[in-house]
């Protein structure tokens, strides 16, 4: 099979590029720039450096390939960059794939699209509430592209498969400025707020990727939205591993959720139900093993940022 995926050298395009190698697939990888990429010397790897805002480099890059993940986006909250960056280029992406007769069209999309929490556990029927996000225009721009998908698959023949979900982590490193923030607070041994009684469910990679290998030119996923999940872990009981992995004196206080005038991120309670994947899919997540590497990779964040921070043991 051979794959063509965007933002191949972001944090999720990279996790999907190096699995499917792995797996014995043919890849054309598409980014505005090398990064990790350029570490990678693969036969069956062809990088193409171009945004998905060119459409000449997206149809070439389409050609020839079998089915399309798509996991290029600028996260922009600006209300025109984001339709001209991410709608703009979703769209270009989708034409070039119809052009090209690709097969299948996979996303990797966020929860954000949700808006916020009004029933839990999530799944995939909760409204679409963009303009109740914690960033809308970036929420809306996610509806959008899942309305552009729809009409595509109906109208022109192109079958999609979304993913969505919250907060994910590979076995290297959990992203995100939030985390670094708690890690460094517990680092200077400064009191550690955060809310209570919420969190969400993450993911880890390892179980993002398998899900798109049971999705891929499989007609059962065609059309469908599944949300993915790993396990749910509040605020505080990551809070606590982390004090637990730098050795802190950190007070920790709980503020009720209605009180919080923290980062907006840490608001909600993001209980994500992955039934429907389970169902329609077969899939399974192994929660004790995606709960034990994201300790093994929380370790690592930490030792990550003290060497940035010139902290040494």
């Amino acid at each position: 099979m051979k794959l063509l995926i965007t933002g191949a050298a972001g944090f999720v395009g990279m996790e999907l590029v190096n699995y499917f190698l792995n797996k014995g697939h043919e890849i054309v990888a598409l980014d505005k720039v090398e990064g990790d990429l350029g570490r990678i010397s693969h036969p069956r790897l062809r990088v193409v450096i171009g945004g998905v805002e060119e459409y000449e480099i997206v149809k070439r890059a389409c050609s020839g390939v079998d089915a399309v993940i798509h996991s290029a986006w600028s996260f922009a909250t600006h209300a025109g960059e984001a339709f001209k960056v991410d709608v703009a280029g979703y769209a270009n992406v989708l034409e070039a794939a119809v052009e090209s007769n690709v097969k299948h069209f996979l996303f990797p999309d966020s929860t954000i699209a949700y808006g916020r929490p009004v029933k839990i556990p999530i799944t995939e029927d909760h409204p679409l509430l963009p303009e109740e996000s914690r960033a809308p225009i970036y929420a809306l721009a996610r509806v959008v592209t899942l309305k552009l998908n729809e009409i595509f698959y109906r109208h022109r023949n192109l079958p999609y498969t979304i993913f969505r979900f919250w907060w994910g982590y590979s076995d290297e490193r959990i992203p995100g400025r939030t985390l670094r923030n708690l890690i460094d607070k517990a680092l200077k041994g400064e009191e550690i707020v955060v809310p209570k009684d919420v969190g969400g469910s993450v993911l880890y990679t390892g179980d993002l990727v398998q899900a798109f290998e049971r999705a891929v030119l499989n007609e059962k996923a065609y059309g469908q939205v599944f949300n993915l999940a790993s396990f749910y872990i509040t605020w505080e009981e990551l809070v606590k591993i982390v004090i637990e992995l730098t050795g802190s004196r950190s007070p920790v206080r709980l503020v009720p959720e209605e009180e919080w005038r923290g980062e907006a991120f840490m608001t909600g309670r993001w209980l994500i139900d992955r039934t429907k994947i389970e169902r329609v899919l077969e899939y399974t997540v192994d929660e004790d093993l995606s709960k034990q590497k994201f300790r093994e990779s929380l370790k690592k964040t930490i030792e990550k940022r003290k060497e940035e921070l010139g902290i040494h043991p």
